[in-house]
């Protein structure tokens, strides 16, 4: 079996509500934020926070929870959609600070949201193939630092990342199966030397290509896991999908014929908002950190111009004797919420060149 050893999460400690930016820019209804994206707040980062800062404390947490030696993992691979360099990785920033061998098999996986899942496919074969005793996938993304003030997604983006410690012993989860459905579309993106995420645009709607987009790809790879399985989705305990806002789950879910009480456990975008390449993973942790032996759950991605990676996993009778230290319940009720201010200031929203003054 080749599953999930150990998993752990890290979520910013401050925050900011959908009120207070609804506030300043009164850009869109507030009542529509709440009640049909089903958004309340959303993480801030501090100046010292960014993607790899938050992947560092994730995936030392997985670590721990994983009970393995650092010299036991062979590959590590980063999924992000907001790197901090243009052309120099995050994974090695990541090795040394986790002190991992320097002979490791790493990389950056960087195209949106499912980035993150990808790298959990790439460790799931490297297991598989013994080419690595343990791989550690990574998910984290800073959406929030690389929205422009005012953009309506703004009352979205989010922090966050997870990390996952494949193996073949003493797993807390199996992977039965995993698919794929990929192919271009720029409902998102970010062009070389652009600081904001971008969109095709389409009248002030916060999410243009939700039909040719999620719906395409993210049901059409949650279709094929289960077929691959041999599954319906009456088989599952809990469905993770993707969540850029706290609705989309249940729409996705509801397409495939998932019921809402299979949904909501891995539904957290209502507390936290988009947390990119972290988003499904983090629903996948909440799920994970109060599931029973042999429940079985669907989890399904989704990358901007990506597409979806779909996995079928079961729980084993580890996991109800191997809980995390830290739960993502735990992290998303620890928190400071700041104003729009503060925000802004915390996350150089209107920085200006900084060189040094001659006076």
């Amino acid at each position: 079996m080749t599953g999930i050893v150990g998993y752990g999460s890290w979520i910013p400690f401050k925050r900011i509500s959908v009120d207070e930016i609804n506030r300043v820019w009164q850009n869109t209804s507030l009542a529509r934020v709440k009640n049909v994206l089903k958004l309340t707040e959303k993480a801030v980062l501090d100046p010292n926070e960014d993607t790899v800062t938050l992947a560092v404390g994730a995936a030392d947490r997985a670590l721990e929870h994983a009970g393995i030696e650092k010299g036991e993992v062979g590959a590590a691979f980063f999924g992000t959609c907001t790197n901090p360099y243009d052309s120099k990785p995050s994974v090695t920033i990541l090795q040394d600070a986790l002190g991992l061998n320097g002979d490791l098999l790493a990389g950056d996986i960087q195209f949106s949201g499912k980035s993150g899942t990808t790298s959990m496919q790439i460790c799931i074969g490297l297991v598989e193939s013994k080419m690595a005793k343990y791989a550690l996938a990574i998910g984290a993304d800073t959406i929030n630092r690389h929205t422009c003030p005012g953009h309506v997604y703004e009352y979205a983006a989010s922090a966050g990342a997870v990390a996952l410690v494949i193996g073949k012993d003493n797993i807390i989860a199996e992977v039965k199966g995993t698919a794929s459905r990929c192919s271009d579309l720029s409902d998102f993106f970010r062009t070389e030397g652009e600081r904001y995420i971008q969109d095709i645009g389409d009248g002030g709607k916060i999410y243009p290509a939700f039909e040719i987009g999620f719906v395409e790809h993210v049901v059409k790879a949650s279709q094929a896991v289960m077929d691959q399985v041999g599954l319906k989705p009456a088989d599952y305990d809990y469905v993770v999908f993707q969540q850029p806002y706290g609705a989309i789950p249940f729409v996705l879910g509801k397409r495939l014929g998932f019921s809402e009480e299979q949904i909501r456990p891995g539904v957290v975008s209502t507390q936290i908002g988009d947390c990119g390449a972290a988003s499904s993973l983090l629903g996948l942790a909440n799920v994970l950190d109060t599931a029973k032996a042999g429940q079985k759950i669907l989890l399904a991605s989704y990358g901007f111009g990506a597409g979806s990676d779909a996995f079928s996993l079961e729980t084993t009778a580890l996991i109800e004797t191997r809980r995390p230290t830290v739960t993502v319940a735990r992290l998303l009720s620890n928190k400071q919420l700041v104003d729009y201010a503060t925000a802004s200031r915390l996350e150089y929203k209107y920085a200006q060149d900084m060189s040094p003054l001659h006076i």
